[in-house]
């Protein structure tokens, strides 16, 4: 398993030796607990966190809504969907909430995501009347 990651951004350090000596002793007390140190603006890190966390625990909640269940022909890919909800159904709504509420970027991803599903869906209707036209002109041409 991937070591967890602690994501950082140094505020107030300035150069100050003292400051920055004591930061990096903290900074190594999670390195050493075998944690992935991960150097980021806090802009950046909720940017990244609203197009991992938030969208994981979104899709999550839609399926989990769904109500899935195993079935003895799961392939790899729906084992992989029922565990995202296992994974994220025992989490809070309060927390799901509170990665929609205090991060700017989250709207933005379920706009996208909206916009991802209903082109999705303009693709099938597009094939669908596709094919349907194509049966219907074939029987028009049969009488």
């Amino acid at each position: 398993m991937d070591r967890p990651p602690i994501v950082f951004e140094k505020v107030r350090i300035l150069d100050e030796e003292h400051r920055v000596s004591r930061c990096e002793k903290f900074l190594n007390v999670f390195a050493r607990e075998g944690c992935r140190m991960v150097e980021m603006s806090c802009k950046d890190h909720d940017r990244y966190a609203a197009g991992s966390q938030f969208i994981t625990h979104t899709v999550g909640r839609i399926l989990e809504g769904l109500m899935l269940e195993s079935t003895p022909i799961n392939t790899k890919g729906y084992e992989s969907l029922l565990g995202l909800v296992e994974n994220t159904a025992g989490d809070s709504f309060d927390l799901y909430y509170g990665l929609f509420m205090f991060n700017k970027n989250s709207l933005e991803m379920l706009e996208k995501l909206d916009l991802a599903f209903e082109d999705l869906r303009k693709q099938l209707i597009a094939r669908l009347h596709h094919v349907v036209r194509n049966q219907l002109m074939e029987d028009g041409e049969r009488l």
